[in-house]
């Protein structure tokens, strides 16, 4: 099952969120998570509530017209503020059997 991680503003993951949902393409076929993030740090994202959300795409599934919708929304989610791919945790190795709860899909 391919994941897709990114990191952001929360606000503007939620609204990538909704907008999985709302796709034709993606509606169904995607499962997300959103983990608001701890802001223990002092750099220049401390103004700012920061999320991760976690995109699965169900196994067989995985086509490129899905890719291709995931990207457009992700495109979208760029335009209105800062989102950055998260490189799989190497103790995750893209394999995540104890999700978190709130996932949804």
């Amino acid at each position: 099952m391919p994941i897709f991680e990114y990191r952001g503003e929360a606000a503007n993951l939620k609204v990538l969120a909704r907008e999985i949902e709302a796709d034709q393409h993606l509606a169904g076929k995607c499962s997300f998570t959103l983990t608001p993030l701890q802001q223990n740090r002092r750099d220049s994202l401390r103004h700012a509530h920061w999320a991760e959300i976690s995109i699965s795409v169900a196994a067989g599934l995985a086509t490129n017209t899905l890719y291709d919708a995931l990207k457009a929304l992700v495109e979208r989610a760029r335009d209105r503020g800062p989102v950055d791919e998260v490189t799989p945790r190497p103790e995750d190795d893209g394999q995540d059997a104890n999700a978190p709860e709130g996932a949804n899909g």
